[in-house]
C-alpha cells in the first residue's frame, strides 16, 4: 500500500527524519506557536503505523477534548481510505487495516494507561502535563516494547519537560535527544507577524511562546507571592475598605476578599457547602462589619446574587466579567504584586489565595494577540479573582458612599 502524507517543512523535516533515523528512544521537542507541531505528530504516528505494522502506539495530550481533537483530525486524514480499519470514539482509538493500532488518552485521568504495552508514544504539550502521568502511567507501558517517544510542547516553565530536555542536551543521556523550534522556523505564520508581536505582548510571553525558551516561572503570573504573602492573622483596617465578591458557579467557591485603602488584607471569607441565603447572610453580616464598598460579579448565577445583596448593603455595585474587564483587573493586579503595593495572608493563615496565585497561568493566542488568564484544569481561580476584584474597587472607586480619599 502507497499513502502520501503530508509535506513537512524543512524544519519539521529535519526533526521527522532525525526522529525516525535516530538511535535514541527518548525525543523532546521544544516548540514555538504555529510550528504545525501536532500535524507533524499526527503523521508521525501514521509512519510508524504503517512502517513498523503491526504495532501500538499512544496519544496522550493534556484533557480529553485535545485528545479527541486529534483523534477526528487522524480520521480526517484517513477515513475514507483502505488504509483505515475501524475507529471508535467511545474507546478512543483507531485500528488500521495494517494491524497496528493508535490510542488516544488524556493526561488528567491517567489510570486509564495504566496495564497498556505499548511501542511508541507521543505526549503532546508535554509541559502541561503532570510528571505524574510520565512517570506512574505512561513511562511503565513502554518498558517492555518500547522504541520511540516524542515529547513535544511549547515550554512551560521549567518543570519535568525541561528536565528531559536537558537530558537530550548532555552526553551523560546517550538515550535522550532534543530539539528546538521557533516560530520563525515555521512557514504558516508571517516574520512581519512575528515581529510585530514581539512588539505587542509582554517580552516573557514572546520569548515562551513565540520561541520556546524555558523561563524560570513559566506561565504562571504572580513572580513574587512570597513578597506580599506576609499577614500571619488579619490586621485592623486603616479607613475606607473595599471589597470583591466572586460567585461560585458548579464546583467553584464564593469568595469575598476585603481590603483596607492601603491594600491590606483585612478579611476572606470563602464557601461553597451551605445554601446561598446563608451566604448571602455572612457576606453582608462582613460588608456590614467592615462597612465596606462591595463589588460584585454579576454574569450569570451572580445577578440574582447581586440584587439580594444590593437589598441589603446599598453600597453594593456590579463588576462585569469580560475578556477585557478581566484582563484589566489581574494585570492591575500584576503591577500591584510586583510594586508590592498589597498585603495578603501568608499560606499558613490562608492558604487558598496563596496556592491560587502560584499557579494562576495564562494562554496565549498568536492568532489573536490575546492573552488569557485563568487556571489549570481542575483547579480553581475564585480567590484570585475575589482579590482582584477587591483590588480593582479600591483602585477605582475610592469616593464611594460619605467617606473620601484625599
Amino acid at each position: 500500500m502507497e499513502i502520501t502524507a503530508f509535506t513537512p517543512h524543512p524544519k519539521q523535516r529535519e526533526l521527522l527524519n532525525s526522529v525516525i533515523n535516530g538511535s535514541e528512544k527518548y525525543h523532546i521537542a521544544s516548540i514555538g506557536r504555529q510550528f504545525g507541531k501536532s500535524m507533524m505528530a499526527e503523521n508521525l504516528a501514521l509512519y510508524w503505523a504503517i512502517n513498523d505494522a503491526p504495532c501500538k502506539i499512544l496519544w496522550v495530550s493534556p484533557v480529553y477534548s485535545q485528545a479527541n481533537k486529534v483523534q477526528k483530525e487522524v480520521i480526517e486524514a484517513i477515513g475514507g481510505t483502505a488504509l483505515l480499519r475501524s475507529n471508535n470514539y467511545s474507546t478512543n482509538e483507531i485500528t488500521l487495516s495494517t494491524g497496528s493500532v493508535i490510542y488516544f488518552r488524556s493526561a488528567e485521568r491517567y489510570d486509564n494507561i495504566r496495564g497498556m504495552t505499548l511501542d511508541y508514544a507521543i505526549v503532546d504539550e508535554a509541559g502541561y502535563i503532570k510528571d505524574d502521568a510520565w512517570r506512574e502511567a505512561i513511562k511503565p507501558t513502554l518498558l517492555v516494547r518500547g522504541k520511540k517517544v516524542l515529547f513535544i510542547s511549547t515550554p512551560k516553565g521549567k518543570n519535568w519537560f525541561y528536565d528531559l530536555y536537558q537530558y537530550g542536551t548532555s552526553s551523560e543521556y546517550p538515550n535522550y535527544k532534543s530539539y528546538k523550534g521557533s516560530s520563525y522556523d515555521t512557514p504558516f505564520i508571517d516574520e512581519a507577524e512575528i515581529n510585530e508581536a514581539k512588539k505587542t505582548v509582554p517580552e516573557k510571553v514572546f520569548r515562551q511562546e513565540y520561541l520556546a525558551e524555558f523561563l524560570d516561572g513559566g506561565g504562571e503570573v504572580f513572580q513574587n507571592v512570597d513578597q506580599i504573602a506576609i499577614l500571619d492573622k488579619y490586621p485592623s483596617p486603616v479607613g475606607k475598605c473595599f471589597a470583591g465578591l466572586d460567585i461560585g458557579k458548579q464546583e467553584d467557591f464564593t469568595v469575598l476578599t476585603i481590603m483596607d485603602q492601603k491594600g491590606i488584607v483585612v478579611d476572606v471569607y470563602r464557601d461553597n457547602q451551605n445554601q446561598w441565603h446563608t451566604m448571602i447572610k455572612e457576606v453582608v453580616s462582613r460588608l456590614r462589619k467592615f462597612n465596606a464598598s462591595c463589588m460584585v460579579e454579576v454574569n450569570g448565577v451572580g445577578d440574582p446574587i447581586y440584587e439580594q445583596i444590593k437589598m441589603q448593603w446599598q453600597n453594593t455595585h456590579p463588576f462585569i466579567t469580560t475578556h477585557q474587564s478581566k484582563t484589566e483587573i489581574i494585570e492591575g493586579l500584576i503591577i500591584d504584586t510586583n510594586e508590592r503595593g498589597i498585603c495578603i495572608p501568608n499560606e499558613t493563615l490562608f492558604p487558598y489565595l496563596y496556592q491560587e496565585m502560584g499557579y494562576f497561568t495564562y494562554e496565549y493566542s498568536p492568532k489573536t494577540r490575546n492573552i488569557r488568564y485563568g487556571h489549570p484544569v481542575g483547579l480553581h481561580d475564585d480567590t484570585v479573582m475575589s482579590l482582584a476584584i477587591t483590588n480593582y474597587n479600591r483602585k477605582t472607586n475610592k469616593n464611594y458612599g460619605t467617606y473620601a480619599i484625599r
